[in-house]
């Protein structure tokens, strides 16, 4: 396998238009923490080689794993890993597969939603299938990183072959932007964690305070949850199916309400 060409990020997009099918072949057990109930019967859309079902199965002996994957280099590799790996989209599955949606307790899309058209319609699909207890663990790359001011104060948007800025990525999110989504196609966030933020992240002991980048930006650090939103590489999330009458006044809000600038 070649090494990613940093100078060069958009070459990958003259192969398969994904990243290299190992990219992902890491289990990313830091994810169990968000589990609100033991995994018995997952679905790990974008599963690539299946590390992760992998390590679910490791972890949680007797765990059914099924897949969902596009590359079928990564498929080879998944299938020896999972239980069953299915090689079309989710909304183009026949009925008889569907109905294998309903028995889903845990639902896994893990740096997945960035690399798609439409990751809204992704989402209500699945809202619309899943039992109303299933449990979905969802992670997302942060485009609210500082590293984003930083380039963009300068003039850059350096897309790279991994990572926040992502050549192969088609949407870009928020926070913010991120809850909006899961609140408006039908869930609500039961969990949340920062992750990738640096081991030694300066502490501060009273917000808000005023920071200073490059000599350029001068940001207001609201409080300790906007310093680590602004530090992280990644946001993760637990989900559930909710109606309107199960959210908070907040939480309608992100569903229903205009964008609040």
């Amino acid at each position: 396998m070649s090494a990613p060409d940093t100078l060069r990020p958009w070459t990958a997009l003259e192969q398969t238009g994904v990243q290299e099918f190992t990219y992902a072949d890491v289990p990313r057990t830091d994810l169990h923490i968000l589990f609100g109930h033991p995994p018995r019967r997952v679905l790990d859309i974008g599963c690539a080689s299946g590390a992760v079902g992998r390590g679910i199965k490791k972890a949680f002996p007797g765990a059914f794993v099924a897949g969902c994957e596009l590359d079928l280099r990564a498929v080879k590799i998944a299938q020896t890993r999972l239980d069953v790996v299915y090689t079309e989209p989710l909304r183009q599955w026949q009925a008889t597969d569907r109905e294998i949606l309903k028995s889903m307790d845990t639902v896994l899309l893990l740096d997945v939603l960035e690399h798609m058209y439409n990751p809204w319609a992704e989402l209500q699909f699945l809202a619309q299938h899943l039992q109303p207890t299933a449990q979905m663990i969802v992670s997302l790359p942060n485009i609210g990183h500082l590293s984003t001011f930083s380039e963009l104060i300068n003039g850059f948007w350096h897309y790279q072959p991994y990572g926040i800025k992502d050549i192969t990525h088609l949407r870009f999110f928020t926070e913010y932007e991120m809850r909006r989504m899961f609140y408006q196609t039908g869930f609500k966030v039961d969990q949340k964690i920062y992750l990738g933020t640096p081991p030694n992240l300066q502490k501060f002991e009273k917000y808000p305070i005023g920071i200073t980048m490059n000599k350029l930006i001068s940001l207001q650090v609201r409080d300790e949850a906007h310093w680590l939103q602004l530090n992280a590489i990644q946001l993760g999330f637990r989900l559930s199916i909710a109606n309107d009458d199960a959210l908070s006044a907040e939480e309608l809000k992100l569903r229903h309400a205009a964008h609040a600038y």
